[in-house]
Formats: structure tokens, sequence, C-alpha cells
């Protein structure tokens, strides 16, 4: 039915639109199954949700509903937008669906301005973006849309819904419903309400992300099985036993994931040649927000699992909201890694190079109930050969080897710094050649080792080493002056030996 016909005279009035590209505001929190299947309050009418009031906010980044209807769980987000003419806007699920009612998501728009400005709510997402981008694997009718209702102040149309025989709610016919352009006061706030439908045609509640996209961003609704929200494939590494790893955190691994695990990390695959990629999605089906969500790899040799890559990590902290999905790739290369470039793949994760053959985990941050999540991936290809950096020359006297590089008399800070690499007994630490040669793991960020060990052949038994000090921190930490390990069934210990010099 028609209503509010006004708002297109109104709007057609007006001039000095402005753009609206759109920003998101992460709530410190997101709202979680109450009991009554949805992320609301109660309201005074005895509804679960939460009044568009003037003291009314989104809970957390995420809302999220199980419906009723069947065994579907919607997770919309982001809850808090605001554009770059200064719209605030809210909207969350109030209410689940039912056989009565579908589920509906309501809030408030407002002008943050203190001036009256028109708003194009054609480009913003679900405001008047309502129309949902089909999810990956489907080609027609898979669309979900935001269908506003008589309480919504920007609607021109509100369009029929009706319940099909599977179950769920779509809408008879397919808008636009809303107004293009609105025009408000300065700190005018009016009311949103919509139910989240199906299209026409569309059999059932198909899985997946809906998108739906404004001007250069976007908001989406996250569908998963609530009864089944794990992985469906089988891990080629099920039943497999693998050891913990040298801290206090627990893991959920992809390959003792089942279809009640509701987040794991899925790789595009289990096993890969070298040189080759593999592709990891963190998947978070739970009604909470997860974190903090840094990535590792792992090289698991002899029962343990040695930590390979990166050497450190920003301060923030990643979260991954209810129905988020984060996408990260491992680029490997048994010798030097060849840059990623935007022209020809993508940068998102880890280029690492010097990865031998062998079995790696590649762990996430997030998890539930677990602390993180991570998938077994298998690496085929020869072992790491060990080569010193392109600017280092060695010259051999007797059986020692001094190694120079071009760090060392460059007159530059940090000042000049010289260790030394002797055969040994009785070390206990151990290292392995991934960390040795790779470009930001372990003793080898500043590359020390590497050129050590790539000298001590057969005939050597004394290493030193020219670099900067920033490269023999590396080596032994700031207020260390020896260390000892074991590599390769050898024992070395490395100094700071006055001699040295």
């Amino acid at each position: 039915m028609d209503r509010r016909a006004f708002l297109t005279a109104l709007a057609a009035g007006t001039s000095g639109l402005a753009g609206c590209s759109l920003s998101t505001g992460n709530g410190d929190s997101v709202p979680t199954n109450d009991g009554t299947r949805t992320t609301g309050r109660p309201t005074d009418d005895g509804e679960t949700g939460t009044r568009p009031d003037d003291h009314s906010q989104p809970e957390g980044w995420a809302s999220v509903v199980e419906l009723e209807t069947g065994p579907r769980t919607y997770a919309f987000g982001p809850t808090s937008m605001h554009t770059d003419d200064r719209a605030r806007i809210a909207l969350w699920f109030d209410r689940t669906a039912t056989a009565d009612h579908p589920a509906r998501l309501r809030g408030w728009f407002e002008n943050g301005n203190d001036f009256a400005n028109t708003f194009r709510i054609e480009w913003i997402p679900v405001v008047g973006g309502t129309h949902g981008r089909q999810p990956a694997g489907y080609d027609h009718e898979a669309r979900l849309h935001f269908a506003p209702t008589e309480n919504n102040d920007l609607a021109e149309t509100v369009p029929e819904v009706i319940r099909t025989d599977d179950g769920y709610w779509r809408v008879k016919d397919i808008g636009p419903w809303m107004t293009e352009t609105y025009r408000m006061d300065p700190g005018e706030r009016v009311e949103l309400e919509y139910v989240l439908v199906g299209e026409r045609g569309m059999s059932g509640r198909p899985t997946g992300t809906y998108e739906y996209r404004g001007d250069d961003q976007s908001a989406s609704v996250t569908v998963w099985n609530t009864d089944a929200p794990g992985p469906e494939a089988k891990s080629r590494f099920a039943g497999r036993s693998v050891p913990a790893f040298d801290n206090d955190r627990t893991v959920q691994w992809f390959h003792e994931a089942d279809s009640t695990t509701p987040a794991f990390v899925r790789p595009s695959a289990e096993r890969i040649e070298l040189d080759g990629r593999i592709d990891f999605e963190m998947v978070n089906n739970s009604h909470e927000e997860l974190g903090c969500g840094h990535w590792n790899l792992y090289k698991l040799v002899d029962g343990r699992w040695f930590h390979v890559c990166p050497a450190f990590h920003t301060a923030d902290c990643r979260s991954l909201p209810p129905g988020g999905r984060e996408q990260w790739s491992l680029r490997a290369f048994n010798g030097e890694a060849v840059p990623c470039g935007h022209e020809n793949c993508g940068c998102r994760g880890l280029t690492q190079g010097y990865l031998g053959g062998g079995e790696y985990a590649v762990v996430a941050g997030y998890g539930h109930p677990a602390d993180e999540s991570a998938a077994l991936v298998e690496l085929t290809g020869d072992p790491v050969t060990l080569v010193p950096t392109d600017d280092a020359t060695a010259e051999q006297n007797g059986n020692t080897v001094t190694v120079t590089t071009d760090r060392y008399g460059d007159g530059e800070h940090p000042p000049d710094a010289t260790f030394a690499v002797t055969r040994t007994v009785s070390a206990t630490e151990r290292v392995i050649a991934e960390q040795v040669m790779g470009s930001s793991g372990g003793l080898s960020r500043g590359r020390g080792l590497r050129n050590a060990l790539s000298a001590m052949t057969a005939d050597v038994d004394r290493v030193v080493v020219r670099t900067d000090e920033h490269v023999a921190n590396a080596v032994f930490g700031s207020d260390e002056s020896t260390r000892r390990f074991r590599f390769r069934g050898e024992d070395y210990e490395v100094s700071r030996d006055a001699a040295a010099e």
C-alpha cells in the first residue's frame, strides 16, 4: 500500500544533496542469545526487543537471531553506521521469525548535523539499499530483502509478505519501497523498521553471506544452519592426534571439527606441492565476538611445534563478530619467495620463502569455545637449503670463516657488532631451518644465524659474523652475551666474544 507520499514531493524540492560514503561503529560487546531466541531487551509491551527511543543503542557490532521457522541463524552487521554527511544510523533485530511474523529489525536514522540536510537514502545500504546480493554459489532467486513496515518513516511503499509452505517468509513483490532522498532538520531522528524476508521463488533459506552495498561501503546478513554450524567436508587428517603448542591456549583443529563446531579455520586444500598457495577462511558461526585474531605459522618436527613466523604482531586486538568471515592466504616457497604484487595475486596473508616439506599448522587467534582455531596442512617439497644473504661475503682462514655484510662499516646507525659461532656440546634449545632462513621468524629476524650457519661446513669450526647491533641483538636478545642451540643434529654456541672483533 502507498503511504507517506508527501516524502517524494518534499525531497524533490530540495537541493544541495551530499554524498554519503559509509562508515561503521563497533560496539564493545556483541549481543548473545538470551534464551528467548533473540538478542534484544524486553519492551513495555511484552515483546522481546528494543524500542528506538532517544536512548536506545545497538549492543554490539552484530545482531543475531535464531529462527523458529527453520534451522537457520541470522547475523546482521554493522548495527551502527554513519555517512560522511553525518547521518547516524542504528539498526538491530528485536524479534525472530515465527509462524506469525518474520524476523524484524528496528532502529533509527538521525541527522547528526547542526543544520538541515538532505540525505540520499538510496545510497545507504539496508536503509535505502534494501535488496541483498546472492551468496556465493547461487545465481537466481536467492536474495534476502529488508522490507519496510508501516513503522518505517522513510518508506514510500510497504510490501506484502507471506509465509510459504517451507515455513520461511518471503516478499510478494519486489520494490522500490524507500524514498530516494529525505530532508531532515538539525538533530532530527526518524524511525526505521524492517522485516527480513526472501524473494519470490526462493526455495528454503540458503546459507551464506548476503551483502547490501551502498555508495562505497556495505552491510551484510550471514545465514548458517543453527543445528549444524560446523564444516561439512571431512578432513584428510580426521582421527589424527597432534601435540599441543608450548603455551596454555586451547586449539580447535579443523580436522577435529564436526557439524556442531561453531568456529573453525577452513583451508582450501590440506596438501599442496611447493611452491604453492593455500587459502584459509576463519568462520565464526557463534553468537559471540571472537579475538584477538592474529595469524601464525608453525612447523611440526619430531613431535614438536616450531614457530616459523611472523616474529611479532601489532598490538591491536582484532575481533571477529558473529557471522564474521576472515580470509587469509599462505604463499609458500621452497626457495626465495616471489614478492606478491597487487597485479597478480591477493596479498592478504603471508608470503614466506624457504619452507621445506613437512606438516604445518596455520593458527588464527579466534576461537569458540577454544582460545584459537587451527588447520593442519602438508607441504611437499625438498628440505630447506641454507644460503647466505646477497650482501654477505666470506673469507676462510684455516678452520675459521669470517662473514661480512653490507651493514658492517657502513657508518650508519645502528653501530657495528660482531659475534662468533662455534661447535659445542649439550645444547638444549633447538632451531629449525625454516626459522634460520625465514625473513621474519624466530632467531632469523636479523639474518645473523643464516649467514653464520650457511658458512659452517664440515671443515669449519668457527664462523665470525661482522654485521650491526640490530642483527646481533636479534640473535641473542638484547641482554644476553651467549646462546646455545642444536641445529640439524649439531650443537652450537654463539657469543659476543671480544676475540671475535
